[in-house]
């Protein structure tokens, strides 16, 4: 199975629900049916066998991931080694312990973690077992020099605003605070700090996102972004060069406004004709997809927008590729390959 990060949130039991960082232990659905299928496989041979593992990233976000990694291989053998939970498994591997970190405001608190693996050469042993890998050296694999540029502007007035909001509303937890015209959320008192990160990332983007009270800014990053689109598009007219568009925020739907469809308005007053800005979300089908990337591969599409989740694995659409552009950090490290 391919990609076998996005699997990673598999249920597991433990009592030290109050330490930082140890996920969502209830999982998610996805997960779930993954592993019932794989034990089912399992159980049928008797052995650890039956399913094999894809990824470039096998640990994402917490040391709790290599843990579901054995639950969903290796469970004769955490059978075996009396490790039942995860906890047992913690007990043995990892070491926690308690530092100062900065909080969202500048405040400093006290968080405890698992922080470090312990036993590390039995854990690694444990790991070779069911693991095998290949860099790019090992496979020659050509890879072109790439030439990161961060650009980075001042915030509008608007953004100016609402960070001083965002800095109240998460020392008070009162959402007027913020301003916003929606109505106060129903999970406000248990995820304050989650929706003042999700209100920030939004923010950052662009202030529509936040509601029609907010306007258009000419410095803001839609337009930005456009200009740079443009200036590439035409530095690689002669070659048909393409360009790749990222964000996992806003993404493209139908009759609803999003930074995809925004800045493709941009662009077409720009003089880039619109059948030539396409969106991913558009492929509906596997024929449809490749048809997509055939297209681009062969220059008659330029711009392609698309969230990591599509976009980001398994588009080989690279060929004639000039500049790939990131409107927002993704939670994981992704490759267009």
């Amino acid at each position: 199975m391919d990609l076998s990060q996005a699997f990673k949130n598999a249920m597991f039991q433990t009592r030290h629900t109050r330490i930082a960082g140890i996920g969502n232990t209830q999982g998610s659905q996805r997960a779930m049916n993954l592993m019932v299928a794989i034990r089912d496989i399992q159980n049928r041979t008797g052995k650890d066998l039956g399913a094999t593992f894809l990824s470039g990233t096998v640990i994402v976000n917490a040391l709790t991931e290599l843990y579901v990694l054995f639950k969903y291989l290796r469970p004769q053998e955490l059978k075996r080694q009396k490790i039942s939970c995860f906890d047992a498994w913690a007990a043995i591997f990892t070491q926690k312990t308690t530092d100062y970190e900065l909080t969202v405001t500048g405040s400093i608190k006290r968080k405890e973690r698992f922080r470090t693996y312990i036993k590390v050469p039995e854990l690694a042993a444990f790991l070779r077992e069911i693991t095998d890998y290949r860099t790019a050296e090992m496979i020659n694999l050509d890879v072109p020099e790439k030439n990161v540029r961060f650009l980075s502007s001042s915030p509008t007035i608007e953004q100016e605003e609402m960070v001083g909001r965002l800095l109240s509303f998460a020392n008070s937890g009162n959402w007027t605070d913020l301003g916003l015209d929606y109505p106060e959320p129903k999970n406000l008192d248990q995820a304050k700090m989650l929706i003042a990160t999700d209100v920030a990332r939004k923010m950052a983007l662009d202030m529509r996102l936040l509601g029609d009270k907010f306007n258009d800014d000419p410095a803001n990053k839609a337009s930005r972004c456009a200009a740079a689109i443009y200036d590439y598009y035409m530095r690689s007219k002669e070659n048909k060069g393409t360009q790749f568009v990222f964000s996992d925020l806003s993404v493209y739907k139908p009759n609803q406004w999003n930074i995809y469809s925004d800045i493709k308005e941009k662009l077409i007053k720009l003089g880039i004709p619109a059948n030539e800005i396409q969106f991913i979300q558009t492929a509906k089908t596997e024929k449809a997809r490749k048809r997509l990337i055939e297209a681009m591969n062969e220059g008659k599409i330029r711009v392609l927008f698309g969230s990591t989740e599509m976009l980001g694995t398994g588009v080989n659409a690279q060929k004639r590729c000039v500049a790939i552009h990131h409107l927002d950090a993704p939670w994981v490290r992704h490759e267009v390959a």
